[in-house]
């Protein structure tokens, strides 16, 4: 925490997968708790859902869970930066749609006849 004590989270609401621990435990879950995947598929659903994160675990190289708890959490951001991010991508996508050539490695050899006369063209005006 804070204060530097040492904190435990503990995940639950809607696992019944293995790839569903998975997504907890990589937003920094110590445990994950089922309870409705249980009453819904029976105690072997627990047998099924650690072969499945196991699984997961071979596949990514993960020799145990504490190696990805909370792997996630570096690709969080902010509402602001999601927002400019998309405001950059349809930019970029108008872009490639209109032709113009915006940055000097986008020169293309042959294409350079047609992207040049997208720059001094009035189309879209």
């Amino acid at each position: 925490g804070p204060d530097g004590t040492p904190r435990s989270l503990s995940a639950i609401g809607g696992a019944e997968t293995g790839a569903d621990a998975a997504q907890f435990i990589l937003l920094g879950a110590d445990t994950v708790q089922v309870c409705t995947g249980v009453m819904k598929h029976g105690y072997g659903l627990v047998k099924s859902m650690c072969s499945e994160l196991a699984a997961f675990m071979d596949r990514k190289g993960f020799a145990t869970v504490d190696a990805f708890r909370g792997h996630a959490l570096q690709y969080f951001t902010t509402h602001a930066d999601l927002v400019r991010r998309q405001a950059e991508a349809r930019a970029a996508k108008k872009a490639a749609a209109d032709g113009v050539v915006r940055r000097d490695g986008d020169w293309k050899g042959d294409e350079f006849v047609r992207q040049s006369e997208n720059l001094v063209s009035n189309k879209g005006d």
